[in-house]
């Protein structure tokens, strides 16, 4: 059953909410997030992994969502 208090993820991205998150939306989810996030934190790690440096990943997660 979809509430208030469910959290909907997709890990699917888009410069707008996912078919999925617009269902759950519908269904009265109280919040929904998609991949993007998912996507720029690996990046990050893997950046680390091979520079041996963490990226801020706040920045990139607004400018991308700008």
């Amino acid at each position: 059953m979809i509430g208030t208090q469910t959290l909907v993820y997709d890990m699917m991205y888009a410069a707008t909410t996912t078919v999925f998150n617009q269902w759950a939306l519908d269904q009265g989810a109280g919040r929904v997030i998609d991949g993007l996030g998912m996507l720029v934190e690996q990046a990050a790690e893997a950046f680390y992994v091979w520079r041996g440096v963490r990226p801020e990943t706040g920045p990139v997660m607004r400018e991308l969502r700008s």
